[in-house]
């Protein structure tokens, strides 16, 4: 083979060779440019249903139920002897709910306005016109963050105090309920933030808020039920769970009077869970109606009346259990939103058409003694059986436990 020959043929194999490297890197490139490309097209797609549904089964898989714990407590008054004897220590009245146990939440009714209206002491006692000083509400917001204001003392100070009772305790962040004139509708039934845990499988437990609808009524001494007013609990019911609250009744009896019979009932049938009453200053009877608990008085917890019937008083213990899947999962979101902002819980609801979810509860009497003079505390057993006595405890669990 001549020189040109040789040449010639390595020559052509060279440009084979570098043909061949040009095809394995071009291969390269669009392997690398196909990885990229498709990487970032799919991080565009909106894959969000995708992920949150995966998220959901994971949620679902790591909690195994939903608890909270709370405790219901009757009058609390803190004017008059309460704060001329407490002296500026507004901690001393409720030194003893500690001995009452551990709650997630305590829920109270407030029986005096809070303003800064003058109001002497004779007045409270002699015109039974009473008043709380504001310097109260930061002390109402550790021990009960939930207030009831469906007392006809409410109005001792007027619309006006009124109104400035509510934004005293609001402005303090105390979730409040009701109205001294159950004819003002709105105020009737808020949704209130209830503070709950998320049980993990391995019993851990998450901090979390669940909300629910407070429904709450005086009809005491002026007031009695409009037409159709006691039935828009159901709007509410339809949807989420209903703690219905009253005040009412005779005072000074122990047997619930047919006003307020009549009016827990209704509350019942309207689709409330249970229904806790006060009002009448003594413990009264409960009931199981519907295989639902009424409670007709708790009697007072804070207060001047110095006659065993007026310082006994019956705190409802409710544990609340909730089996946990998707839909309580999304309920708990809005929960946790609503602790923010209460105004649009409803609507957050409704719009995202959440399924009402339906607690178990365990009730339990929890009995103090005191308020004035000596602050309340746990009952002994002596007390604690004339209380469960007044309230025909056991026959009325005997009859929930059967249901």
């Amino acid at each position: 083979m001549t020189y040109q020959n040789r040449s010639k043929k390595r020559n052509y194999h060279n440009r084979t060779k570098s043909t061949f490297i040009l095809l394995i890197i071009g291969l390269c490139l669009f392997g690398l440019y196909y990885f990229i490309f498709h990487s970032f097209v799919n991080q565009s797609k909106p894959i969000t249903n995708h992920i949150s549904v995966a998220t959901n089964k994971a949620s679902n898989k790591l909690y195994s139920k939903l608890v909270g714990n709370y405790l219901f407590s009757g009058t609390v008054m803190l004017g008059r002897a309460v704060g001329t004897y407490s002296a500026g220590n507004y901690d001393q009245p409720f030194s003893g709910m500690s001995t009452l146990g551990k709650y997630d939440a305590n829920i109270g009714v407030l029986e005096c306005p809070i303003t800064t209206n003058p109001d002497s002491y004779e007045n409270q006692v002699n015109n039974l016109i009473f008043n709380c000083n504001p310097s109260w509400v930061p002390y109402l917001k550790k021990y009960f963050p939930i207030l009831s204001l469906s007392s006809d003392h409410l109005n001792d100070q007027g619309p006006q105090g009124y109104a400035d009772t509510v934004s005293n305790l609001n402005h303090e962040g105390v979730q409040t309920v009701g109205n001294y004139n159950p004819h003002i509708e709105k105020d009737d039934c808020k949704v209130v933030v209830l503070p709950i845990h998320l049980v993990k499988t391995n019993s851990i437990q998450v901090p979390g808020s669940l909300p629910v609808a407070f429904c709450s009524y005086n009809y005491k001494i002026i007031y009695s039920p409009n037409p159709g007013e006691l039935e828009s609990i159901k709007k509410w019911s339809k949807i989420m769970p209903v703690f219905a609250l009253m005040n009412g009744g005779p005072e000074y009896e122990h047997i619930a009077g047919a006003d307020q019979t009549n009016v827990a009932h209704k509350m019942i049938d309207y689709g409330a869970d249970y229904v806790v009453g006060n009002g009448t200053h003594w413990v009264q009877n409960t009931e199981v109606y519907k295989g639902k608990l009424i409670v007709y008085s708790m009697g007072n917890f804070i207060f001047d009346q110095l006659d065993q019937d007026g310082r006994d008083a019956l705190n409802l213990s409710v544990s609340m259990t909730v089996p946990y899947d998707s839909n309580v999962s999304s309920w708990v979101d809005i929960g946790n939103q609503c602790a923010v902002q209460l105004s649009d819980c409803l609507s957050k609801a409704e719009s995202q058409h959440l399924l009402k979810i339906n607690p178990k509860y365990d009730f339990n009497a929890i009995g103090s003694y005191g308020g004035y003079l000596k602050v309340a505390t746990l009952a002994d057993k002596t007390q604690q059986d004339y209380i469960l006595m007044r309230s025909n405890w056991k026959q009325s669990m005997n009859q929930l436990n059967q249901k």
